[in-house]
């Protein structure tokens, strides 16, 4: 009967729990969105001009040729899918919760620091062409480094016995999961080489 009775409450500590980890990620996150948007003001105008997309260079060269999308899918998947499956082979470890908090710092930075860059550059059209360079694929990136988050926290939970669920199952949910995420990115990068190209150059038609 105390068991029974003590059930509500250690769920809600899981609860409370949960809610922790997700305000650390968010915090995170938006802290490093923060100082991203600090380091491209404190870097000044000049230094920051040429970031990226923002190159002259790039943006002329991109406006007239003709991209190779088969041969950029290639590149950017030899690129971005090492880290992804670092990522995965380290998500039940607690390195692997660290990679985590790790590259959802990164994302949030660059894009702070894109965006600042942006638009100290070109004015509210730096904001055009940031997200433009970034849409749709990151939708995709965003969503599965969350996901592998919110992952790496449910099995280590697990392992800590937080959850009262078989070793089995809760791996196999674990390489499902990851399966599922694997194939959303891989979903990304076919967005970032076959969609954004044709977007960045409809955009690009502005400045």
């Amino acid at each position: 009967m105390k068991k029974i009775l003590k059930l509500p409450q250690r769920s809600h500590i899981q609860l409370g729990r949960d809610e922790l980890w997700e305000k650390i990620a968010k915090g995170f996150l938006l802290g490093a969105f923060v100082a991203g948007i600090f380091m491209a003001n404190l870097m000044g105008r000049e230094a920051v001009a040429d970031a990226g997309i923002l190159n002259d260079y790039f943006v002329e060269k991109f406006r007239y040729t003709d991209v190779n999308t088969e041969h950029l899918f290639f590149y950017i998947l030899e690129e971005r899918l090492p880290l992804v499956a670092l990522m995965l082979f380290l998500m039940s470890s607690s390195l692997g919760l660290a990679l985590g908090m790790l590259v959802l710092g990164w994302q949030g930075f660059s894009i702070g620091f894109m965006l600042s860059s942006g638009i100290a550059k070109y004015g509210v059209k730096g904001i055009l062409l940031v997200f433009g360079g970034l849409f749709p694929q990151y939708l995709c990136y965003l969503f599965v480094y969350g996901g592998y988050f919110c992952l790496t926290v449910f099995l280590r939970r697990r392992s800590q016995g937080e959850y009262f669920l078989e070793k089995r199952y809760a791996y196999g949910m674990g390489m499902l999961a990851s399966a599922l995420l694997l194939a959303i990115f891989v979903t990304g990068i076919f967005l970032e080489s076959y969609v954004n190209p044709i977007i960045l150059k409809n955009i690009l038609k502005f400045f």
